[in-house]
């Protein structure tokens, strides 16, 4: 690679890092093109060089964040997969929720209301080939464990349904739900009814 490609590249990464950082936790409305570039430093066309519109960027930004997170996850997988169950569980949620920074709610509600079906059904690929990926890897490890009348897929879909709300872009509250997470983990396995 010569020197002006890695300089381009080098200028895509960040772009996508900024755009990424904006996007998870103002949301797609709420951030503009303009303060991207502006944060960089270059021109709105210079960015529009690479990336041809604001939802183009939205998508490559958001596959940016999810593919560097979920390498990362599946590295703490491999080293942690001969924990039992509910600690692993607990590790990799641990892990989830104080690495991954994001306003969920308000990227459920852009993706919903600002992009078409199939545009949401690449971002949803790019989401389950990474996180869901793990966490299927940590229940199938388990299965022997686990209840064999509820499918795998169902397991973690319905385990991902309540986590996805701890995951948060504040501080602050990532401590608090992180405090939380045991006691949560405990009734998702264990249930509420005595026995």
């Amino acid at each position: 690679m010569n020197v002006r490609d890695k300089q381009a590249e080098n200028t895509k990464n960040a772009i996508l890092k900024v755009a990424a950082e904006m996007f998870l936790s103002q949301g797609y409305q709420a951030t503009s093109t303009r303060k991207i570039a502006q944060e960089l430093n270059i021109t709105q066309p210079n960015m529009y060089h690479y990336y041809k519109n604001k939802k183009v960027l939205y998508v490559k930004a958001i596959e940016y964040a999810v593919s560097g997170f979920s390498e990362n996850l599946l590295a703490e997988y491999k080293s942690h997969k001969d924990l039992p169950f509910e600690e692993l569980l607990l590790y990799m949620s641990q892990y989830m929720i104080g690495n991954f920074r994001i306003n969920y709610f308000v990227m459920r509600n852009d993706i919903e209301n600002f992009f078409t079906d199939e545009e949401r059904r690449d971002l949803s690929k790019n989401w389950d080939g990474g996180y869901y990926k793990v966490l299927f890897n940590v229940f199938q490890s388990h299965k022997s464990e686990l209840r064999s009348d509820l499918a795998i897929p169902v397991q973690v879909g319905t385990f991902l349904t309540m986590l996805l709300p701890y995951i948060e872009y504040n501080d602050a509250k990532r401590k608090r739900n992180i405090a939380n997470l045991k006691t949560v983990i405990n009734i998702f396995i264990n249930g509420i009814k005595k026995e």
